[in-house]
């Protein structure tokens, strides 16, 4: 199988990705065309694709849908006209589309120049019809108007972007389906970080969403407590616990593993080693310890732990990080001290580290093992 060079790769990658128009910016022949919408220089061009892409160019500059005929390419024909359609304000050409792509693009394109969500009606594809008419709602601060998407995801943000903006609860009362509207006093108690918001809300389980989202946001533990659902009221003891740092809201979870989690989220930002002996996990523990010896750069939190080979772990992460050998002497165990400077030394690739072993086989070994270039 021949080889194909870097150079030879990166070539044809430029010739396909040229043939797609990718780089057309760069094309100054093109570029003059389009500035000066002077079709001849694009009808001189070999190649092709290159000469339609041009013509499509000057064809939206020019605001002249005519040069779009002498386009053979269907796709380049029809982006032809999407993209005249709405330099031109010119709705009709949106019908001569005959792809749906380009179709919707046109009358999507029309629609928020206009500021008109009629059009976006035009649009087959609901989600792009979606997004079309939250486009324009959101500009026009018309919440009525996000009543006419059907995709969900869109009229949900359709309706909390405007509201948020607002920033007026009344709003959310102008929302007809309940589910959306009690979303709705959700998305603004907690960018308002009002509880009271949440009283507005009937269904058990969207109030409980949203009083840990504003408990979340303000901090504190309080408001977790009035949550009915014991698996968001755990998951809200959490957040407000690692986002805040708070390791009293930690001590509230009931759930062992997520109580841990939480311990070690908040030992870690405050590298408080008394957090990490709350965890229960070994595993987790053990990590807690090291992580905050290594932020700490000093061996003190590896001291408790005793079981050997996490001792070690963390004394050579610190001894690693800090480049000092030194740490390594905290090892009670020679064979595991003397792994440790050897792997400083390596990973250092300094001898002179080699020089803290006391026997002589295994300094030799330091010096010579593959040449500084393999951990034991």
């Amino acid at each position: 199988m021949k080889k194909i060079s870097l150079v030879t790769l990166i070539f044809g990658l430029a010739v396909i990705l040229t043939g797609c128009g990718i780089f057309d910016f760069l094309d100054s022949e093109m570029n003059t065309a389009i500035a000066k919408k002077n079709p001849k220089i694009c009808r001189k061009m070999d190649e092709v694709g290159r000469r339609e892409r041009c013509l499509a160019g000057v064809t939206e500059a020019a605001k002249n849908e005519k040069l779009c005929d002498e386009i053979k390419d269907e796709s380049t024909k029809n982006n032809c006209f999407s993209k005249v359609a709405v330099a031109s304000d010119n709705q009709a050409l949106c019908d001569r589309i005959n792809q749906d792509q380009y179709k919707d693009l046109c009358f999507s394109g029309l629609a928020v120049k206009k500021q008109d969500a009629s059009l976006c009606v035009g649009i087959s594809n609901k989600t792009t019809a979606g997004q079309c008419v939250s486009q324009i709602a959101q500009a026009k601060g018309d919440i009525k108007l996000c009543d006419q998407i059907t995709e969900t995801y869109y009229q949900t943000d359709c309706y909390n972007n405007i509201i948020i903006k607002k920033n007026d609860p009344a709003l959310c009362g102008q929302i007809d389906k309940i589910e959306m509207q009690q979303n709705c006093y959700t998305s603004l108690a907690t960018s308002r970080k009002d509880e009271k918001l949440c009283d507005q809300i009937t269904d058990q389980k969207i109030k409980d969403v949203c009083l840990s989202n504003v408990a979340s946001e303000i901090g504190g533990n309080l408001l977790c407590g009035k949550i009915q659902d014991s698996s968001q009221r755990q998951q809200c003891y959490y957040l407000v616990g690692t986002k805040h740092n708070d390791e009293n809201s930690c001590t509230q979870i009931e759930n062992q593993g997520q109580k841990d989690s939480c311990y070690q989220s908040v030992a870690m930002a405050k590298q408080d080693t008394g957090l990490c002996q709350s965890i229960a996990d070994q595993g987790q523990k053990t990590y807690c310890f090291t992580s905050i010896a290594t932020a700490k750069k000093s061996a003190e939190p590896c001291a408790y732990l005793k079981e050997a080979e996490n001792n070690y772990s963390c004394l050579y992460s610190v001894a690693n990080v800090t480049r000092d050998a030194a740490v390594c002497e905290k090892s009670e165990k020679t064979g595991t001290r003397d792994k440790c400077i050897h792997n400083v030394a390596v990973t250092a690739r300094d001898k002179n580290v080699c020089a803290n072993l006391t026997d002589q086989t295994e300094k030799k070994a330091c010096l010579d093992y593959t040449s500084l270039t393999e951990l034991q």
